[in-house]
Parts: C-alpha cells; sequence; structure tokens
C-alpha cells in the first residue's frame, strides 16, 4: 500500500495550483507517460484529457498507476514524459 500511496502524493503535489478546465474546453485523448518525481524516480500513467486556457497555460488529465482517479496537473514538461507509441 505504500507505493499508492507514494503515488497519490506525487499526483497531489502536480495538481497544486492547478485550474479545473470548464469540462466543454478539455478534449479527451490517451497518452502512456512517464512521470517523474521530486527525488527524480520515475512513476508509469497516462495524460486522459489536455486543455489550454486562453493565457497559453496547458494542463492535463494525469492518472498514474496505482490511484484511483486522475487529477488535472499543469504540464511540466520536465516531470511529465510523453512516452512515443509506435505500430506497423
Amino acid at each position: 500500500m505504500r507505493e499508492t500511496t507514494t503515488a497519490e502524493g506525487v499526483l497531489e503535489e502536480l495538481a497544486r495550483g492547478c485550474p479545473l478546465p470548464p469540462h466543454d474546453d478539455a478534449r479527451d485523448a490517451y497518452q502512456p507517460v512517464e512521470v517523474y518525481d521530486e527525488a527524480g524516480w520515475p512513476w508509469p500513467g497516462s495524460v486522459t484529457g489536455w486543455w489550454t486556457s486562453r493565457e497559453g497555460v496547458t494542463a492535463c488529465r494525469l492518472r498514474l498507476s496505482g490511484v484511483a482517479a486522475p487529477r488535472w496537473v499543469l504540464y511540466d514538461t520536465d516531470r511529465i514524459i510523453l512516452r512515443v507509441q509506435s505500430g506497423t
């Protein structure tokens, strides 16, 4: 259970200060990501939605593995790394 609590803490930290987008303005998506905590440890997850404010601030609905519900977080390119999906 400790791992889930830690993942929830990482998600909570990233969500601080993130505005909740109007429901109609967010677009659904699915993008695997790797999220890095303050210590530099990676956490697997996925972005399930995107939103950009009128001021140009980008937020994503982030779900981390082991956490029950996603949260809106400010998109930080240094900590939320989009995983490349490939196909044939």
